[in-house]
């Protein structure tokens, strides 16, 4: 389990930030490589940073030689702005990213998705999450983690009313999320991203979906 390697996509972002950390400060990772838009404003002994364009993101196959792929890729429709660029983002981004990561031979490929995902929903969002799943049960990849989590706990770069609002419901009245309604829990980024770690060092081969009560069930 020691002097393992890891490619983390989705840096930046709310999980992908504390994914990166954990695995910086784990031992069981010997080298951490980012594929990034901008160099992220920090430096490790274990890390390598790499400035892609991800519209060419076959070009940095070698890249994806490692143990472990993990991918925090995502986006908002508001951040997107239109269907095509968020299909772009959320599914073909992830589904070039996957399908390196078989070719390369990695151990496990792990993915962030979204509670509610299901490739006939009559929601674009869920529909968009769910067909990528889908499309990522198919390939032959050993060890495959989907994890769906509620809306998310952290700090974020952008003021966003939904999920502040969450928090101050989920912090005022938390009995209402038990029983069929655990798995709406909003989850904090930081749990998602341990979880992330703990299937990725776990080493179990097969197919892997976690909801977002599971996902908050990892310690």
């Amino acid at each position: 389990m020691e002097d393992r390697t890891a490619l983390l996509i989705g840096a930046s972002g709310l999980i992908g930030r504390e994914l990166l950390t954990l695995l910086l400060q784990s031992d069981v990772y010997e080298q951490v490589t980012v594929l990034v838009r901008r160099r992220l404003p920090m430096e490790h002994e274990k890390l390598q940073q790499v400035v892609i364009d991800f519209n060419k993101l076959e070009s940095y196959e070698r890249y994806f030689y490692v143990d472990d792929v993990f991918s925090c890729l995502g986006t908002t429709m508001k951040k997107a702005k239109t269907k095509q660029r968020f299909i772009q983002v959320d599914y073909e981004y992830t589904m070039r990213a996957a399908t390196l990561a078989e070719k390369c031979h990695v151990q496990s490929f792990l993915t962030v998705s979204a509670i509610g995902a299901d490739p006939h929903s009559p929601f674009f969002y869920n529909r968009v999450k769910g067909e990528t799943e889908e499309a990522l049960q198919r390939l032959s990849i050993p060890s495959l983690h989907i994890f769906r989590p509620s809306l998310l706990i952290g700090k974020r770069e952008e003021f966003r009313l939904v999920e502040k609002t969450a928090e101050w419901v989920f912090g005022r009245l938390p009995f209402l999320f038990v029983g069929k309604w655990r798995k709406y829990k909003p989850i904090e980024a930081k749990q998602v991203a341990l979880a992330m770690f703990h299937a990725a060092t776990a080493c179990r081969k097969g197919i892997y979906i976690y909801e977002s009560d599971e996902v908050a069930a990892f310690v």
